[in-house]
């Protein structure tokens, strides 16, 4: 079986001990290689694409040759006008990445030592970034679909003749609702959250690709898809697995 990702070396690429140890210079540094990756960490012109920049011994920013704009290592990015060190958002991201259980704003606010309503902010944007990342993604080839409901848990009355059909809409809290995972085989995953199995339908046919052959169960929510994918269903009664 394959090595997990979060215990590969390549996931220890930005730790808390090496960002602490940056300085502001090195600190600024550090994200520009991050930002311009795509470029072996130079910088470019994030308005018109031009290489040759001139810079500024007083002021930290670059000023473009080509169409004269001036930008910095976080113009245009979710830590434009920042006011804390660039360090304490290199930080949040170590922090925010390496949580293998997630990251809570007030556990955010006490390792930066900031007030809970900048690490609540600080926290959503983070998330916004990710979730940008995601949607521009397609998936293709073999994909996987399937839900799982969570919450909406209501008690069980004690006594026999109180109790209620959970079953029945009025008899429900009304916050259960369903994860749906996109796995492509071999490749990356997209989850989402919905009310129901059905409203994803949706969605799925955003982000995988015709031409893709789905794999989903037997339920009706999935019926949909067979317009637009080759479909594979599944009765997970059944121990074999359908080729």
């Amino acid at each position: 079986m394959a090595q997990h990702f979060l215990l590969s070396s390549k996931a220890r690429t930005l730790s808390l001990k090496a960002v602490m140890a940056l300085t502001d210079d090195e600190a600024r540094a550090t994200f520009a290689a991050i930002r311009w990756s795509d470029n072996d960490g130079q910088p470019y012109c994030p308005k018109c694409g031009c290489l040759t920049l001139y810079t500024y011994k007083a002021r930290k920013i670059w000023k473009c040759k080509g169409c004269t704009h001036q930008f910095s290592a976080t113009s245009g990015t979710i830590f434009a006008s920042h006011k804390l060190p660039i360090r304490d958002y290199l930080l949040a991201i170590a922090l925010f990445v390496n949580g293998a259980k997630g990251m809570s704003a007030l556990q955010l606010s006490r390792d930066l030592s900031v007030q809970y309503k900048t690490a609540f902010v600080l926290a959503h944007k983070l998330r916004e970034a990710v979730a940008a990342l995601r949607n521009d993604r397609k998936l293709s080839g073999e994909v996987e679909v399937d839900g799982a409901y969570f919450g909406g848990y209501v008690k069980p009355r004690n006594h026999k003749e109180n109790r209620r059909d959970l079953r029945r809409t009025e008899h429900q809290t009304g916050k259960r609702q369903v994860v749906v995972v996109m796995r492509e085989r071999n490749g990356k995953s997209l989850p989402f959250v919905f009310k129901s199995e059905a409203q994803s339908v949706p969605t799925i046919k955003e982000h995988v690709e015709v031409g893709t052959k789905v794999f989903a169960d037997e339920a009706s929510s999935w019926d949909a898809l067979v317009t637009k994918y080759e479909m594979g269903r599944i009765n997970h009664s059944q121990l074999s697995t359908p080729e």
